[in-house]
């Protein structure tokens, strides 16, 4: 069936219109490359400090100056089930077949187009308002601390609407400033520490200021976003079916940018020709045996299994920094019963680290039951963070491997397998 988004190996404006109606921006001639700013991008916008950065801030990636990007949106050889990205439409091909845009000319269109999205669409007064508004909050439920407060009545009583008052009670929540009453998401109440020991306004600005944030680390945070250092080659599809993949991360690094690629694994003989190597490339392990592999994955190419195992046996003999990663699906992929066949892997392979990284339920990843033809619900498959944190201590007991990082926000694991061990891993060349 001839799929509306491509006429003679040429994607339309039609599938340019469809992403670009959300926070992807369609980039280049051939319309192939994309860039879309991450949810932690934000939040580290809105705070400016570590407290609100993703779990790459392990490696010293900061989410305000992390470009997210692929040089192959519609193409990927895989359906994972987990995947939130649009698989059932917005996958044109297990292959590349449209011609390739020229990286350079890819890489400073990404760069205008994330400076345009700074300036325009996250923009500083946003967040700069978002300070202010987090104080009001607080302020009036000092005042008004008998009371319970749902985001209308805020919005009601301090005159700000309802997204913005959603916007600074997510930050509030995280600091515990504020808590669910009753057992409800929906109602909140101002924290027993704070109601006690705050008396004004001013009081209340202190407190934002030494815990949380201030206007000038915000204004700052927001400055430096300008100035991306860091691309993640992750955004969507499978990046090594990019024609020009090592000309792309040379592009990044002429910029004195370091790069992250995430791949699937099934391309060993592209992984075996990258020159340059990224700063840091992320193999995917999407299961334990090739059982669970063509039902995580639904690959649409042949002895997919055994191109991820020869992808991974290769990473002693490569140039850079590996990291193998297994996305968790609960009851899918991820159980205590698998540890013994991941262990034994890793153990073969020797990354510099492992990762356990949850699925993210959001998105098109909502569509997970009907992918799997499942008659459970979405949480069925959903890996919490107590869930993964005791799976990842078992593992970390049967294979010997420490645990050097956990990310609660993230869902996010991290072992040191082939690393000298009290080695910072953060990253220091590009």
């Amino acid at each position: 069936m001839k799929n509306r988004f491509i006429l003679d190996n040429k994607i339309t404006n039609e599938f340019v219109e469809t992403y670009t109606k959300t926070t992807y921006r369609i980039i280049g001639e051939n319309k192939h490359s994309s860039i879309k700013p991450c949810h932690w991008l934000e939040q580290r916008l809105m705070t400016g400090r570590e407290n609100r950065n993703c779990y790459k801030g392990i490696f010293g990636i900061q989410s305000h100056r992390c470009l997210q990007n692929t040089p192959s949106l519609p193409f990927c050889n895989h359906q994972c089930v987990f995947c939130w990205r649009d698989i059932e439409s917005g996958s044109l091909d297990s292959e590349f077949i449209v011609e390739p845009d020229d990286p350079k000319l890819l890489v400073d269109e990404m760069l205008r187009h994330h400076r345009d999205i700074i300036n325009n669409h996250l923009p500083l007064r946003r967040y700069l308002d978002n300070y202010e508004i987090m104080i009001d909050i607080l302020y009036y439920m000092l005042l008004n601390n008998e009371k319970t407060h749902s985001v209308s009545s805020l919005s009601n009583n301090i005159h700000v609407s309802k997204n913005k008052i959603e916007r600074a009670i997510t930050l509030l929540k995280n600091q515990e400033y504020i808590k669910p009453t009753n057992h409800s998401i929906n109602n909140f109440s101002l924290d027993s520490d704070v109601n006690c020991c705050i008396g004004s306004r001013d009081e209340l600005e202190i407190l934002i200021n030494r815990v949380l944030t201030s206007p000038d680390e915000i204004i700052q945070a927001h400055s430096e976003a300008l100035m991306p250092n860091h691309a993640a080659i992750s955004l969507d599809g499978e990046p090594l079916l990019y024609p020009k993949i090592s000309e792309f991360i040379q592009e990044f690094k002429n910029r004195n940018m370091t790069t992250f690629i995430v791949t699937n694994g099934t391309l060993p003989k592209r992984i075996e020709q990258l020159d340059p190597f990224p700063s840091q490339l992320y193999i995917t392990l999407p299961a334990p045996n090739e059982e669970i592999y063509k039902k995580v994955c639904r690959p649409m190419i042949k002895k997919g299994w055994d191109k991820i195992m020869q992808s991974l046996e290769m990473i002693n003999s490569l140039s850079g920094r590996t990291v193998v990663r297994l996305t968790a699906v609960k009851n899918l992929n991820i159980h205590e019963k698998f540890i013994q066949e991941y262990a034994k892997i890793i153990e073969k392979v020797n990354p510099n680290f492992f990762e356990i990284k949850g699925f993210t339920l959001q998105a098109k990843a909502l569509l997970i039951k009907e992918r799997v033809k499942s008659e459970e619900q979405m949480q069925y498959f959903f890996p919490d963070y107590d869930y993964l944190e005791n799976l990842a201590l078992k593992f970390e007991n049967v294979s010997g491997f420490p645990l050097i990082y956990r990310n609660k926000a993230s869902r996010d694991f991290l072992f040191s397998v082939n690393w000298e061990q009290n080695t910072d891993p953060k990253i220091t060349n590009i």
